[in-house]
């Protein structure tokens, strides 16, 4: 706008190519009509890295009387570190001279990696003593410290000079350190650097807008999530697992991207089928569903889910649901009818807007009950039901001034939700099978109390089905617990299904879920050939490797949790990584920090295994009469063991005799 308001033309090139496409405009137009244009050339003129040389260096000397260790720039043009290098190779070679890069693919402005753009013809790297590569989320966290507790408002290139002028600084006993900031902070006012809370860019499918929506939580640095949870009658089946492996695989990531989060899972063990269930058991519904609570965080536990903050029970809250039906009662909203107590939908015009439906197209009968006949509209729907006989007599039901009733689960989601995380949280979750008519109720009830979406977000993972499925035929999902008996493991399934991104349906067979086992196993393998590399060169470009293990995760997760997307990315490492150990271009310390990369993302992964390959005496007996058989000569002998090996597997890279 400055520019603009000078009279200056403004050019805007192609943002993919970033510098590039402002070098090559220049140079253009330059070339053609060089009695309108002036260029500078700072990539390619001497003057450049000369005014360094000639007054940066020397101010450099006088400020600090010669007594200087490190001095640290950044590399845009390269200037700065060239002019420097030059004339403390001839005043005190010494003093070390430290560039700071940042990696390919960065968002850090005014930097540049130089194998991503055209080099800078003044850059010599005999010159630098070293050249150091920054993370993104490092300089831009330095950048903001510098202003918030130096009251220094820099640029991000400023900061990332910083991130490891203090790295250094940590490696030193004692001597000084100049760091060069080149830019000033003016220029990202406009930008969310200095943004006065931390904004991470994830986008999450709403339901409710049926968008992929910006997430940012109702209190800043803190997000709230409602996970519908079970009904303690069954053991766990697929269809759920998939949902609670999504909330866990959600909740990780936000956690991973620096929220704190609070989880709420609720479990609904006062219901129709729990009362039938512990009726038909002869046990009390307390014993009942204990057993099954139990059974579900051992199932929780094996898929690698940590527990949420808290586990309200149905039954421990009805003082809490009685309260929410009063006010609805109170507010005109909720009516008595023979001693049962119903939601008119009537008398709530935004009914119908979390799923879409359309209320006059309701089969009644087939998606509404009919057998409350006492309902003024049989589309209203219920929030205290009526107790029967046989729960009267075991004392299963609740006392309250519209009679003895038990709460609908739409009413138990709607109370216990906004009792622990508020009228108003940031994401409810679920799977799709319970848009309607459960989360369309109970969005209904929080709008008729307080006259908004108690969730900002509504998210639902698809469901699973299983394969063969036909109109009229209905084949049921295996159990958790069937098919860890049949010796599939968990860590199989969750894999499984993370490997789809989470809006897409899944069919389950036997076939796909050992598909699955077998790309896992492409990922234990090179985990396990990094754990075991002894030897070998470092690599020069293992940093490079490792941001893009993280980046390419974070920029797949932000994207609606696209988790595929990463897992494409992990895939291409992998290949990558795999003929580094084979070529022996990967040193221990290089496998090290490959593994760190891997364990970092699967703190939201929960899929790979650390521990350490041990192999069984048999297995180690073969390997090394396989390289016995290799060092006479005999290598047919040799590869039969190979193949042997393989079909149990395990994989074998060989060294050079």
């Amino acid at each position: 706008k400055i520019l603009i308001a000078r009279g200056a033309e403004i050019l805007l090139t192609p943002g993919h190519l970033g510098t590039d496409g402002a070098i090559e405009e220049v140079y253009n137009r330059v070339r053609e009509d060089p009695d309108r244009y002036f260029m500078t050339d700072q990539f390619n003129n001497e003057a450049n890295w000369r005014a360094h040389y000639t007054q940066t260096a020397e101010e450099i000397i006088s400020q600090t009387q010669g007594r200087v260790n490190k001095i640290v720039a950044t590399m845009g043009t390269t200037g700065t570190v060239m002019g420097l290098a030059r004339r403390f190779r001839e005043y005190d070679a010494r003093v070390e001279i430290i560039g700071v890069e940042p990696y390919l693919g960065h968002r850090i402005q005014g930097l540049k990696n130089l194998k991503e753009a055209y080099r800078p013809e003044i850059f010599d790297k005999r010159f630098l003593h070293k050249k150091v590569n920054i993370e993104d989320e490092e300089a831009f966290e330095m950048t903001r410290r510098l202003g918030r507790e130096e009251g220094l408002l820099v640029g991000m290139s400023s900061g990332a000079a910083m991130v490891i002028a203090a790295r250094e600084a940590l490696s030193m006993k004692e001597g000084t350190i100049v760091v060069i900031f080149p830019d000033s902070g003016e220029r990202y006012l406009s930008t969310p650097l200095f943004a006065p809370k931390k904004k991470v860019d994830i986008k999450l499918f709403n339901t409710l807008s049926r968008s992929k929506e910006a997430f940012e939580p109702v209190r800043p640095g803190m997000v709230s999530v409602y996970s519908c949870g079970p009904t303690a009658n069954a053991r766990m089946h697929l269809g759920e697992c998939r949902r609670f492996i999504f909330s866990d695989l959600l909740c990780r990531y936000l956690q991973f991207r620096g929220y704190e989060v609070s989880h709420i899972m609720n479990i609904t063990d006062l219901d129709d089928k729990t009362l039938q269930g512990s009726e038909s058991s002869g046990e009390s519904l307390l014993k009942f569903t204990k057993g099954y609570i139990d059974l579900f965080m051992q199932d929780l536990a094996a898929l690698r889910i940590q527990p949420a903050d808290k586990y309200p029970k149905t039954s421990e809250h009805v003082d809490d649901m009685v309260a929410l039906a009063q006010r609805l009662v109170d507010k005109g909203i909720a009516y008595e009818k023979l001693r049962s107590l119903y939601f008119n939908i009537t008398a709530f015009p935004d009914y119908g807007k979390l799923s879409g439906v359309d209320l006059n197209k309701i089969r009644l009968g087939a998606t509404v009950d009919l057998d409350e006949y006492e309902k003024n509209n049989p589309r209203d729907f219920t929030l205290m039901k009526r107790a029967k006989l046989s729960e009267l007599k075991r004392g299963t039901y609740i006392k309250t001034p519209w009679g003895n009733v038990r709460p609908s689960w739409h009413l138990q989601c709607a109370a216990i939700s906004m009792k622990y995380l508020g009228e108003s949280f940031d994401i409810h979750t679920s799977s799709r099978e319970r848009v309607f008519p459960h989360h369309e109720n109970v969005l209904a009830i929080a709008k008729a109390i307080n006259g908004r979406s108690s969730a900002r977000f509504w998210i639902h993972s698809e469901g699973v089905a299983p394969e063969g499925n036909t109109e009229g035929i209905r084949t049921e999902l295996p159990t958790l617990a069937a098919l860890l008996d049949q010796g599939v493991s968990a860590r199989e399934i969750r894999f499984w299904m993370i490997s789809h991104h989470y809006r897409k349906p899944l069919t389950f067979s036997a076939h796909r879920l050992s598909q699955a086992a077998n790309s896992l196993k492409r990922l234990d393998s090179c985990v396990h050939a990094l754990m075991a590399v002894k030897e070998g060169k470092p690599y020069s470009e293992i940093d490079q490797i490792v941001y893009d293990i993280k980046q390419g995760f974070i920029n797949a997760m932000d994207d609606d949790l696209d988790f595929p997307q990463a897992l494409a990315m992990l895939y291409q490492t992998v290949k990558q990584v795999n003929l580094l150990i084979q070529e022996h271009r990967m040193s221990p310390e290089d496998a090290q920090k490959i593994l760190g990369a891997f364990k970092t993302i699967d703190s939201v992964m929960q899929v790979l295994d650390f521990n350490p390959f041990k192999l069984s005496p048999d297995i180690s007996a073969l390997i090394a009469e396989r390289e016995e058989a290799r060092r006479t000569g005999d290598f047919e002998r040799a590869d039969k063991i190979r193949e042997t090996l393989h079909q149990m597997g395990i994989r074998l890279h060989d060294k050079k005799l």
